[in-house]
């Protein structure tokens, strides 16, 4: 979940944490001031939908998965440290993996504010049934050295982002739960600041193991500015160091790291440099001197949530923005998808060490590259939203006018904390399946119109069905009075309506 001025869920983080007023911290150059305009503002002419609650009392939930083989379960992964499983018969959970004492230590402002960091992502393997093997992506205390190259000197990582493999010793008992002495580490990468960790796993049709890895944190993908310079009303917990780990102007565009790109690999493989997993030969920079052999795609900013279309095998990924612009991503095998020399169509400007900003004319200080990769949907972040939270294209057989459409959503229609009564994630739509720009829609979530909810995530069931993911406060920690207010809402069809 989730960078400077936003952060992941609020696309920048510079006051995640210190809850300045926005006007202060999104204000753009005055000689572009493009953030007073709506870009490609949101139609709220999209279907209604209806929630139905499948589970309460869950703290900060990011993703719901299936298990092959258990059309009646949900795996839901909880930032804090809990993996659940859910019957989806009557919304009892139970834990299947707990690694709250693997994790650093969550609140990166202390307890009870925003974090990007935890336990992010979940993947069965496809012969799960017969094998037990799941994967995890965590948040980690650095522990030695990391798996692929940094430029982060040894102990000064915030923390390294590592995925691990597990099994369970009886995948075809649901009362069998992960054995924690069986985890085998297949890589961990040094994370210069907290944020933009991206933290999603998936398998694709084609049984290789995707991994979404956003470009380090803080702000640009640049070294040099300062991460969060002390403000008001709470300096006491201001990051003042200038930003380090980002190779000069950028890791989404370098392919000699793993940040700010997609990964692809076989988990039953042994020929990576750490001998713990298989570079497929068909990866796209395999034999490309001084990349990386495990990226199947780059120029990410923090592609938090991605996932594969179950019916044609397209890869989504909702990739989030900084200044203006929140993008949807069909992903293209060795595609250069444009961070952080664009932001969605726009050209992005480092602006050296004063805030960079996004604009219509490229940025004269770098070289363009050839052949980037717009995005096929996009929104202004500070009118429309502020995090692109990736969806699932829709399969399932509920709701007809949203069939073969990819259903997404965004973190908070306003970003501070704490949050208020209009506080709301939204939910949206798209054409799926080619590219160029398509238009977006609101789903009115009825009764009352909108989600009470900021959206963390969500989840897709065996049988195509979708559920959103969310809590109250949007941070991962349970509320001093009501406690944990994490759910998941299964959508369905309107009420009184017919989809």
């Amino acid at each position: 979940m989730a960078q400077h001025r936003r952060s992941l869920f609020s696309g920048a983080l510079v006051a995640l944490c210190v809850l300045i007023p926005a006007a202060a911290t999104l204000a753009h150059p005055a000689f572009d001031p493009y953030d007073t305009t709506r870009f490609a503002p949101i139609t709220s002419f999209g279907p209604s939908v209806g929630v139905e609650p499948v589970v309460d009392g869950l703290t900060a939930p990011l993703k719901g998965v299936a298990a092959p083989g258990q059309p009646n379960r949900l795996y839901v992964v909880d930032q804090p440290g809990i993996l659940w499983a859910v019957n989806l018969t009557d919304g009892t959970k139970t834990v299947f993996l707990d690694v709250r004492q693997r994790l650093v230590t969550i609140g990166a402002c202390g307890p009870g504010t925003f974090d990007e960091r935890g336990l992010l992502g979940v993947a069965f393997h496809p012969n799960y049934a017969t094998n037990g093997l799941i994967y995890t992506y965590t948040s980690e205390p650095e522990a030695g050295a990391p798996t692929f190259f940094s430029t982060i000197p040894l102990g000064t990582a915030d923390h390294q982002n590592v995925v691990a493999e597990w099994r369970v010793p009886n995948p075809r008992n649901l009362a069998s739960v992960v054995n924690p002495s069986s985890r085998r580490e297949l890589m961990r990468a040094n994370w210069p600041q907290f944020n933009h960790d991206g933290g999603d796993l998936a398998f694709g049709p084609d049984r290789q193991l995707y991994i979404s890895m956003g470009d380090g944190g803080g702000a640009d993908d640049a070294d040099g500015q300062l991460f969060n310079r002390p403000r008001e009303p709470n300096p006491e917990c201001a990051f003042s160091t200038p930003i380090v780990g980002h190779q000069g102007n950028g890791n989404a565009q370098k392919l000699n790291v793993p940040l700010g790109k997609i990964l692809r690999i076989d988990v039953n493989g042994s020929n990576s440099a750490n001998s713990q997993y298989g570079i497929p030969s068909d990866n796209p920079f395999v034999g490309t001197p001084g990349a990386l052999p495990e990226i199947w795609a780059y120029g990410f900013r923090n592609p938090y949530r991605f996932s594969f279309d179950s019916k044609k095998g397209d890869l989504y990924v909702g990739d989030v923005g900084q200044n203006d612009i929140e993008e949807v991503n069909l992903v293209v095998k060795g595609g250069n998808h444009g961070w952080n020399v664009k932001e969605g169509t726009l050209f992005f400007h480092i602006n050296g060490n004063d805030v960079g900003f996004a604009s219509r004319t490229p940025d004269p200080a770098r070289t363009i590259p050839q052949d980037l990769i717009d995005p096929i949907a996009q929104y202004d972040t500070h009118h429309e939203g502020h995090s692109v939270i990736g969806g699932f294209v829709y399969n399932g057989d509920a709701l007809s006018k949203l069939r073969k459409k990819y259903v997404f959503g965004d973190f908070s229609l306003l970003f501070k904390f704490p949050r208020g009564p209009h506080d709301y994630g939204r939910l949206f739509v798209t054409n799926a399946g080619s590219h160029g720009l398509n238009e977006i829609s609101q789903l009115h979530v009825l009764p009352g119109g909108a989600l009470s909810l900021a959206l963390l995530g969500w989840g897709q069931d065996a049988s195509g069905e979708l559920y959103v993911l969310g809590n109250i406060s949007g941070v991962p920690f349970p509320d001093p009075v009501a406690g944990p207010t994490g759910v998941a809402l299964k959508l369905v069809p309107a009420p009184e309506a017919t989809d």
